[in-house]
């Protein structure tokens, strides 16, 4: 026989989980990540992962290299010094994840959310970014030669662009890069390099460019109201 009291508990154990949220699993688990990968290999073709719920995962270190992630979601996941070198990732959902010191060179991320992302140390040199990523982290990364400007080919009412308001690029290396049209407002540069980079047209309000390297920059057209500058630089003002 229970007790009154453990009837009591019981009771409420069974009425707590009956209001209880479920919480989605991913759609693959790490290991069923690395079988795949495996798989792929073996085959001599890049892993297909394309839309699929992998939110929160921990996928760090992973060799995804020219892997195909096209609108998969990876919110809240934990990708740290992953590969993925000239992977397709577009429309993937980056919202909140951890990138820092992963490999992208040459990575597609078209119409991306990048918002709260983390890509500090990431290599994304050369790579293709298209999409939001308000308030994302760029401390120290590469971003040599990488393209971050409008689509030319895209083009309505409201140009296709990077949007990276509020971001951080404290160190960052974005020699050559191409920024047009891109929305910075508000974005911080301390001790970035932006030398021989394209800004023309960029949204740039309220940015903080005073410790930036910018020899050789353009700023053609671009909204520099409220953004502040370094020092001797004639060519930053008001956009010429």
């Amino acid at each position: 026989m229970f007790s009154a009291e453990a009837k009591r508990l019981t009771a409420a154990v069974l009425l707590s989980l009956a209001f209880a949220v479920p919480v989605a699993a991913a759609d693959r688990s790490r290991a069923e990540i690395e079988t795949a990968i495996a798989a792929a290999a073996s085959a001599g073709r890049p892993v297909e992962l394309t839309d699929l719920d992998l939110s929160g995962l921990d996928l760090s270190g992973l060799d995804l290299r020219r892997a195909d992630l096209f609108a998969t979601r990876l919110a809240g996941a934990k990708l740290v010094g992953a590969r993925l070198a000239e992977a397709n990732l577009t429309r993937v959902d980056l919202h909140e994840a951890n990138l820092a010191g992963a490999d992208l060179s040459g990575a597609i991320l078209y119409a991306a959310i990048l918002d709260d992302a983390d890509f500090s140390g990431a290599d994304l040199t050369r790579a293709r970014v298209i999409g939001g990523g308000r308030n994302a982290r760029f401390v120290k990364a590469r971003l040599v030669e990488a393209d971050l400007g409008a689509d030319p080919a895209n083009q309505g009412m409201v140009p296709v662009r990077a949007d990276l308001t509020a971001a951080i690029f404290d160190g960052a290396d974005l020699t050559g890069a191409n920024l047009t049209h891109a929305v910075l407002a508000s974005a911080r540069f301390a001790g970035a390099s932006l030398r021989n980079a394209r800004l023309d047209h960029a949204k740039l309000g309220d940015a903080d460019l005073s410790g930036a390297n910018v020899a050789g920059a353009s700023f053609h057209g671009a909204d520099l109201d409220g953004a502040r500058l370094p020092p001797a630089a004639p060519i930053l003002e008001r956009g010429r």
